[in-house]
């Protein structure tokens, strides 16, 4: 797709999938929900916006760590990749074949 045709997508099929999601979560902090949420002031690669993310090889988050993180954590991964993957179009990851959209479609993600 050409990058207009990449904004097009984004805001008729992510945008309209994705901000009642993160307004359930948090409506004050994603009260102005946008493609700025992922992508940053500056319009970036998520994978360069978003916070970089660390993971045990039994799939345990590493880093970010804390009380905060854990609970975003636990959202992302059972509302946000799930919704996201609805709205591309393609299946949500699964553990058991290790294929599918996972974090790893928005964030910069390393496993140790």
């Amino acid at each position: 797709m050409s990058k207009d045709q990449q904004v097009a997508f984004m805001k008729k099929n992510v945008v309209p999938e994705m901000e009642p999601v993160f307004k359930a979560f948090d409506d004050k902090r994603y009260a102005k929900f946008s493609c700025k949420t992922c992508h940053g002031p500056k319009f970036q690669v998520p994978k360069d916006f978003l916070p970089k993310l660390t993971f045990s090889k039994e799939g345990k988050m590493l880093a970010p760590t804390g009380e905060k993180a854990a609970k975003v954590g636990e959202f992302m991964g059972k509302e946000v990749v799930p919704h996201m993957a609805t709205a591309l179009g393609l299946a949500p990851y699964d553990m058991a074949t290790g294929k599918g959209f996972s974090c790893h479609g928005c964030h910069d993600v390393k496993m140790k």
